[in-house]
């Protein structure tokens, strides 16, 4: 089984007001082991970067502007993620911005029409009622070391997420693994064999019979 793991950064957060992709990364697991098959590329933007995207992730239009356009790598990003299961952390924000970035290069191409998307924050949130689900959240919850991440970078953040979703995975197995044994030994005290030899007889109490008795006798008075 071929698992990608995918992560864009982008010049604000609204692609209907003009903001695009500036980075992409995504890294490849296969079987539930890491790989060293990757896909990662910065991009120009062709537009400023905002202030606070900047804060994010470091970049700004300067140091973007000798990088290719989107244009320039969708052949080969659209290659590289066909067919495949591809996972990314709140994946609407994603596949908004690709989507978008589709349209604008002229290209009839979706993200869902390309490869089967999975949300792995859909999977956080059901493992976790309650609390925070971000990566960084999550990263701290399985104990995923992030001590390179000074900023947010699409690659770096890929390699996180693939690491954090086989913990997340590993944790709701052993979860319903233990469900089962729980039902399973429920299952076994629930039912009774009913043809044993000696029947078990369980007697009422003293004060279970006067409590009887009295209710009987309201019973009679009332009729």
């Amino acid at each position: 089984m071929i698992q990608i793991f995918l992560d864009t950064e982008t010049t604000g957060i609204d692609p209907s007001a003009g903001h695009r992709v500036i980075e992409l990364g995504a890294t490849v697991v296969k079987d539930g082991m890491h790989t060293n098959e990757e896909f990662h590329q910065l991009l120009n933007p062709e537009r400023e970067v905002d202030a606070a995207a900047t804060a994010i992730h470091g970049f700004t239009l300067e140091d973007l502007a000798n990088q290719p356009k989107f244009r320039d790598v969708a052949d080969a990003f659209i290659a590289f993620i066909r067919g495949r299961d591809v996972f990314m952390h709140n994946a609407a924000f994603d596949v908004r911005f690709l989507n978008t970035e589709f349209e604008l290069t002229g290209r009839p191409e979706r993200m869902e029409d390309i490869c089967n998307v999975s949300d792995t924050m859909a999977l956080a949130k059901e493992l976790h009622k309650s609390g925070q689900v971000s990566l960084d959240a999550l990263c701290s919850k399985y104990g995923v070391d992030r001590t390179d991440r000074d900023k947010h970078g699409a690659l770096l953040d890929s390699q996180l997420l693939a690491e954090v979703y086989l913990r997340m995975l590993e944790s709701k197995n052993n979860l319903l693994g233990d469900l089962e044994e729980s039902e399973e030994i429920f299952e076994q005290v629930r039912f009774v064999d009913h043809e044993r030899q000696n029947p078990l007889v369980i007697r009422a109490t003293e004060d279970e019979l006067d409590a009887h008795n009295a209710y009987m006798r309201k019973l009679a008075e009332a009729n």
